[in-house]
């Protein structure tokens, strides 16, 4: 009788989990999938909001090679237009006013993206005065 009654002691000592530690562990496994999910989101919005920015500084890059070449700018001038780069539009906007010295002259370009309330991306500089 004893080793029977030893045999059942042991099979009630070696049950299954409790429904608690389930719960918890879905719990701990639920919350961590949370957790991946916000980061890998969290990620991919800054990837696009890099590209953006990146797009936008090579439009201002554009502007600035056509201001040195082609396109020179007048005193007191302010210029935009668009121009497509990276699959988007972009809007860009140029004012010019004299510098420091009469010899040059300052720049500003703005840039966003066609359609959008802010600007991504200003750059300034000086250009040398010609006339």
């Amino acid at each position: 009788m004893e080793t029977l009654h030893h045999k059942l002691l042991t099979i009630k000592g070696q049950r299954g989990f409790s429904l608690i530690e389930i719960v918890v562990a879905l719990v701990i496994l639920s919350t961590s999938i949370l957790v991946l999910y916000n980061l890998i989101l969290s990620t991919s919005l800054s990837i696009f909001n890099l590209d953006d920015h990146y797009h936008s500084k090579e439009v201002a890059n554009n502007r600035v090679a056509l201001l040195h070449t082609i396109e020179k700018p007048s005193l007191s001038d302010t210029r935009s237009g668009f121009m497509k780069m990276g699959g988007k539009e972009w809007q860009w906007q140029e004012s010019f006013e004299v510098g420091a010295s009469k010899e040059l002259i300052k720049y500003e370009i703005l840039i966003k993206e066609k359609g959008a309330n802010q600007y991504s991306y200003k750059s300034e500089g000086f250009l040398v005065n010609e006339k």
